[in-house]
């Protein structure tokens, strides 16, 4: 597992909202690993008048493999039905 940190530089963050902000960083970027399937443990938030920092502890060190099922048109549908899937598949040919 590897640790993430994550540092934005900006103009001066005015005091009252600087432990917002750093929350709200922590949320939505927990957020963000969840919803692509990176299950992070334990996140914290730091801010200054101007920086933000957060530190993710136990980010993967790779996306989990996977595996993705598509039907697409039959064998012996149109040529441009079957080169519209294959360009949305990011495939070349049948063959791939």
């Amino acid at each position: 597992m590897a640790e993430l940190l994550l540092e934005l530089f900006s103009e001066e963050i005015p005091a009252r909202m600087q432990a917002r902000a750093a929350e709200d960083l922590r949320r939505l970027v927990t957020e963000g690993l969840k919803a692509q399937g990176l299950a992070a443990g334990e996140a914290r938030a730091y801010a200054t008048p101007r920086r933000l920092a957060l530190v993710v502890e136990g980010v993967p060190a790779k996306s989990p493999d996977l595996s993705e099922e598509r039907k697409g048109p039959r064998v012996n549908a149109p040529e441009q039905a079957i080169a519209g899937f294959l360009k949305s598949a990011g495939l070349d040919s049948i063959r791939d």
